[in-house]
Parts: structure tokens; sequence; C-alpha cells
């Protein structure tokens, strides 16, 4: 058995991802697949278009044949801690051998080495980052160009370094090389779209693009016939008609506000990534924005990006703290293998991981008991984002709490 392993949000899954499953068996000859997946809410700063369950179950009816949740204290938070956490889950599920991620630059060297000189940090790096941070750059760009400095000639096509799956790809090489992985990375180059494209030209566009075209009239979709496999298409219909998605960021508008709004700058204070005085800024935008995109234009400076400044507003409803993130993502992995859908060769793989992996593997969480405090407040948050997350289908009806004791893993049992 050769194990590849996937690191994706699947927002929603479409042609392009479909080509990433099939050229990274074919390149690995893995017999068998395995995704980490965020879970309601998503790197970006956003909730997922569709729940978990539903992204997984796409996922599986197109190849995957185990999808498993990174927890949210993972998924919605920095590139860093994104790839940590998602590299250190596979790892310690003790039989993947592969990763293979997209990226803008098929050159993995490149990769490696921006990889290397970020785990051993010199000290010549260290000055020439601190200079750019001093000058009033963002970290990303500060980064960015401390890289381009000590690096100089040795770099090759250094245009993409500031793409975003490029910048994943580094930091997924840095987790490995951190925990002394034996998992092989691969890369495959992105076609026909950027990830931050919003231009519709070829049946394989960006996860961007299509949210796009779902936000300015998710009712109509005939436009998606051609960018997403035949089911993924069909779940998107079906989905829509019954009031489930899409989700969209502006949904979460009021209780955006409401919390800030709510909140005492002394609380706001606490919330992860909020530094500088940031909290004062929050409260006072709460109180003369109406709206998320007015939130967002108000708060973003040269120092905090956008992605940074809707990050942190997940972070404040979601209640999580710099000590979370300083206990559970820095100087902690992901606790559990929460199991979110499988067929029979992903049956085989969670046999295997049973045997091999001493972390506990949960496929109905009414059956799980927390070993200790911080696997319970991870498993808190997770459980938060959902009670958020279902608040905002379409029918109200659905719009219950507790989803996450009530839902099962999607089984495919037709491979």
């Amino acid at each position: 058995m050769k194990v590849l392993g996937l690191i994706t949000e699947y927002n929603p899954f479409h042609n392009g991802h479909k080509y990433h499953l099939e050229k990274s068996k074919e390149i690995t000859k893995a017999s068998h697949t395995i995704a980490v997946m965020s879970g309601n809410f998503v790197q970006r700063g956003e909730p997922a278009l569709f729940d978990k369950w539903d992204r997984s179950s796409i996922a599986i009816k197109e190849g995957v044949d185990l999808v498993i949740e990174l927890p949210t204290i993972f998924s919605c938070n920095s590139a860093e801690f994104f790839a940590s956490g998602s590299i250190n889950l596979l790892d310690s599920l003790n039989i993947v051998d592969y990763i293979c991620f997209g990226s803008e630059n098929d050159n993995l060297k490149n990769i490696d080495l921006i990889s290397n000189l970020l785990v051993k940090e010199p000290t010549k790096f260290k000055v020439i980052l601190k200079n750019q941070l001093n000058i009033g750059h963002p970290f990303p760009v500060a980064r960015e160009n401390a890289i381009k400095e000590y690096l100089g000639n040795t770099l090759k096509d250094i245009n993409s370094l500031n793409s975003p799956n490029f910048i994943l790809g580094i930091e997924y090489l840095k987790a490995l090389k951190i925990i002394k992985s034996k998992i092989k990375p691969f890369t495959l180059k992105r076609i026909k779209a950027d990830y931050n494209s919003t231009e519709i030209k070829y049946d394989i566009c960006s996860a961007t693009a299509i949210r796009k075209l779902l936000e300015e009239n998710y009712k109509d979709i005939e436009k998606l016939k051609n960018l997403v496999p035949r089911s993924s298409y069909e779940f998107i219909s079906t989905s829509i008609q019954e009031g489930k998605g899409p989700i969209f960021v502006k949904d979460l508008e009021k209780i955006f506000l409401y919390k800030l709004r709510f909140s005492s700058t002394k609380d706001l204070k606490t919330i992860h990534d909020v530094v500088e005085g940031l909290e004062n800024r929050l409260k006072k935008a709460s109180m003369i924005c109406t709206s998320y995109d007015d939130l967002l234009q108000y708060l973003k400076t040269k120092r905090y990006t956008m992605t940074r400044l809707k990050r942190i507003l997940i972070k404040a409803i979601l209640g999580i703290s710099k000590e979370d993130v300083n206990t559970l993502a820095k100087d902690l992995n992901p606790q559990y293998i929460r199991v979110l859908g499988f067929n029979s060769k992903g049956a085989q793989l969670l046999k295997s991981i049973k045997e091999s992996s001493s972390l506990p593997i949960i496929t109905n969480l009414k059956r799980y008991n927390p070993p200790n405090e911080h696997s319970k407040r991870m498993m808190e948050i997770d459980l938060i984002a959902t009670d958020i997350y279902s608040l905002l289908y379409k029918e109200k009806k659905l719009s219950k709490g507790g989803y996450d004791y009530i839902k099962k893993p999607y089984i495919d049992k037709s491979i």
C-alpha cells in the first residue's frame, strides 16, 4: 500500500481539483489517498461555501479514499499554522508516503531552498527581515523581500514567490523538515488559472472565480456545468434547492458587528493576532461601520492585510484567543483524527491508522471522550465553528445547533 496525502479545502470541488487528484496519483503511483480538509471555516478567513460533510462527500465520489478534518484552530489561521497542522496530522497517521500540492511554479528545488532558509533562519537573514518590518511592510511582504535579498541569484523564477500556493508549499516543506518527517513531497504546476484569478476562460478555473460567480447569482448555476465535475454540479444544485448553501462571508455581517460592539477592548485584545492597539480600531469600527466591507476598509492598514483582518474577524466570533493558539497550535499538533468521509479503500486506511497512530479516530462524536484539556478545547472550537456556521443556512429550519453530534461520515460502498 502506497499512500498519498493531500491538503485541501475543496471550496468547492472543481475541475482543477480533479486534475490535481488524478495527476498526483499518477506521479506518485499511490494506491490510496487521504485528504486533510478544512472544516466549516477556511484559511482565507471565510466560511466555506458548503459544509464540511457535503464537501467531503463530493471528494469521496470524485476519487479520494478518506477525508479527515483539519481542526479549526489550524484551518482558519496563517499559512504557517495551516501547513504545520496539516503536515503534522498526516505524519501522525504513520502510513502516509507522499504529499503532492499545487503551486504556480513546479520547481521543488526553489521551494526546498527557501524552506531550508526559513528553518535555519541565519542571523543575516533575521537582520534583513527585521529591517523590512521596521520599514512598515506587512510580514508576508517583509519576508518575501528578505528572501529575495538573502538568496539573490540562487533563486530561479522568483516571480511566484508571493503567490498563495507557493507560500503554502514553502510552509509544507518547512513543517516536514522541522518534524523530520519521512513523507516525500511532490508539487504540480497549476494549469490554465492562477489561485486568485477571477476570470473564467477555460474548463479549469480557480475556486476564487467560481465563488465569485456564485456570489453574483447563486440561483443561476448553468455556467458552472463545464467548470466542476458532474457530481459536484449536481450537489451544488441540490444544496441550493434545499436552502443549505452557498454560504458567503457577508452572511456573517451582523454577527461580526454584534461581537465587536458588545465586546470590551480588553476582551478584543485577547483575540489571536490582535496586536499594536488593533482592539481600539476594532471597537471604533464596529460603532461607525454598517457592513462587512466597511469594516475591512476601515481596519486595513499597511501592516494588516485584508486576509489577516478577515481571519481576525472569524477568530473573534469563534473566540479563538492568543492563549488558544499559543497552547494548541504553536506547542501542540492536531489531537484527533476526525473522519468526514471514506470509501472501501478508506476503510482499509482507517484499519491501518488504528494500528499505527496514537491519536484517537473519531467517527461518532458522542463516543469521544477528550483525554485532556487541550484536546477538549481544540474540539470545543470545532463545535462552535459548526454551530455558528449552521446559523447561516438559507433555510431557517436547518439552522439548529449540534450537527457535529448528529452528522455521520459519508460512506461510499460502491468502490
